[in-house]
């Protein structure tokens, strides 16, 4: 019996040997003669180089790879008001407003592998609250999470806000697997060893991407993720079949550089270009120029801590010495709007009569009721990003103008690291820090709030740069968030009182509000979709369509 099983046991196998060669060998000379598909790649030009891969605690550059890599629960349209589903399905909230239930998508996965569960959502939610940094205040509102089954999510609020908006943040609302704390053979959730770990180029997230090269200060690498949900589902309008297979973000620091680089053809997407070649540039058969509505503005930023800045008149007086429409006209080649207030156009919160007239006259009468009828005795340091054409002629103008009513000016360009640590430093020692900073500010989620809190609020020390202090301002802006979610106009009422508090206090002087301009290669089809004004300087490759 044993030899009788055993010569048909070897039978069968000497069969499924044969099959398996038979099989190989009609694949392999099937594929005999066939080169392996070609990667699609796309290659973008950024000018600022990345700032960290710590997804709890992000709050600048490197929004531009992680919004790819990294999914929040919902994407927001700010044109249209409509909510894209992420991670989440669907939400709802109940009648009082204080309870905000969103279900889950149960095909998602991480790039590890493993599941994207309400377990996971509340880990990553509950280490960028504990962390508090970067812009973990948005989550102020919430007081617990709740997650009765694996695809359910329950935010139980201390006062009614707009949930949705705030879980489809630019920053500090993305999602990541809770196996970070493992991988970093850390200790808990909040270990520092986590947040090294990131920085040594890795990723927990999501998204269509995968983050495969870090060099954060020459080039960022990212691969298609082929287990992303999204791709597998035919309806969904936020991909593209034709999406690139690698994505790759090359940090050239100046325009020139970059405008020649997609004529060539060695990018394919140019960030900035000189805006004075746009028209040009539309000429061009290889090449497509976009324009979109941005909710990104230049500022100057006031030390309200250094002498003669201290003194709201001089700060009056520099305010009514900028000219304005020239800084528009020459510096961003009419492509942007003179700001009025700190709240972009086109931005709920934004009011039309905010703007400092330009008055040479006015501003030399406010400094001799300062005490400075002959101008001011020393001259004021005033930083830029080297590198970027629109800050250097801002503060080109700026500088030109300010002279003529007897304030020097030094023009300083420096890396956006080096100008970041000397801002940094203005806290503790504002006498050693700069004067005037040129300041880009873009929403982390499309509130006034954000606006007014980070750059304006004595406890926001990462972007209160002109270290300023008012606390009536700070009451005035808590309660305008708080009505937010309950009754807009009396919101609306609140930041603009707040609004009025800074025209009056000068810690800064908004300056252009921006209209963004992508130049591309006239293959990359999508890329109007692809630029989201609520994920600034984010391009969304996954939309994108490589053709040809």
């Amino acid at each position: 019996m044993r030899t009788a099983v055993s010569k048909l046991l070897i039978a069968i196998v000497l069969v499924l040997v044969m099959v398996s060669c038979i099989g190989a060998y009609y694949y392999y000379t099937s594929m005999a003669g066939k080169a392996p598909a070609k990667k699609t790649v796309v290659i973008y030009a950024s000018l600022s180089e990345m700032t960290s891969a710590e997804p709890s605690t992000e709050a600048s550059n490197s929004i531009m790879w992680m919004a790819v890599v990294y999914e929040p629960l919902l994407h927001y349209d700010p044109i249209n008001n409509i909510f894209i589903p992420a991670l989440a399905e669907k939400y709802e909230h109940d009648p009082s407003g204080l309870v905000w239930t969103f279900h889950l998508r149960k095909n998602a996965v991480f790039h590890d592998g493993t599941p994207v569960t309400a377990e996971a959502v509340k880990f990553s939610i509950e280490r960028t609250i504990a962390i508090g940094q970067g812009e973990a205040f948005i989550w102020d509102p919430v007081d617990r999470i709740e997650t009765p089954d694996n695809y359910t999510i329950i935010f139980h609020l201390k006062y009614q806000a707009p949930l949705d908006v705030i879980a489809s943040a630019a920053y500090a609302s993305y999602i990541f697997s809770p196996n970070i704390v493992k991988y970093a053979n850390a200790s808990n959730s909040t270990d520092p060893k986590i947040t090294n770990w990131f920085n040594s180029g890795k990723d927990a997230g999501s998204g269509p991407y995968k983050l495969v090269k870090w060099d954060p200060e020459n080039e960022v690498v990212l691969e298609k993720f082929n287990e992303w949900w999204g791709w597998k589902d035919p309806n969904y309008p936020f991909k593209s079949d034709k999406a690139p297979d690698v994505f790759i973000i090359k940090i050239v620091k100046d325009s020139v550089t970059q405008e020649r680089l997609v004529k060539s053809g060695d990018v394919h997407i140019a960030e900035y270009v000189p805006l004075e070649d746009v028209e040009n540039l539309k000429k061009d058969p290889n090449l497509q120029v976009v324009m979109k509505p941005c909710f990104q503005n230049l500022l100057l930023l006031i030390n309200t801590r250094k002498p003669p800045l201290d003194n709201v008149l001089v700060r009056k007086a520099i305010a009514h010495a900028i000219p304005y429409d020239d800084i528009v006209t020459i510096a961003r080649s009419g492509l942007a709007k003179v700001a009025s207030g700190p709240i972009p156009h086109n931005m709920w919160g934004h009011f039309d009569n905010l703007t400092y007239s330009y008055d040479l006259s006015l501003a030399k009468k406010l400094l001799a009721e300062a005490g400075y009828p002959n101008g001011i005795n020393r001259t004021l340091i005033l930083t830029y990003t080297a590198g970027d054409i629109y800050e250097q002629r801002t503060a080109d103008l700026i500088k030109s103008s300010l002279g003529k009513i007897g304030i020097n000016i030094e023009v300083r360009p420096m890396s956006w690291e080096e100008q970041w640590a000397l801002a940094q430093s203005g806290w503790n020692n504002s006498q050693a820090a700069q004067d005037l900073f040129i300041f880009y500010w873009w929403p982390d989620y499309i509130s006034p709030y954000d606006y007014l809190f980070n750059m304006f609020h004595s406890s926001s020390k990462s972007f209160d740069l002109c270290y300023y202090n008012n606390s009536e301002f700070e009451k005035t802006i808590e309660d305008a968030h708080y009505w937010e979610g309950i009754d807009r106009t009396k919101s609306l009422e609140l930041y603009y009182k707040a609004q009025k508090i800074l025209y009056d206090d000068v810690p800064a002087v908004a300056l252009w509000d921006m209209i963004d301009v992508r130049v591309a290669r006239v293959n990359i089809g999508g890329l109007d979709k692809a630029i989201n004004p609520a994920y600034p300087t984010a391009i969304f490759p996954q939309v994108l369509s490589v053709e040809g």
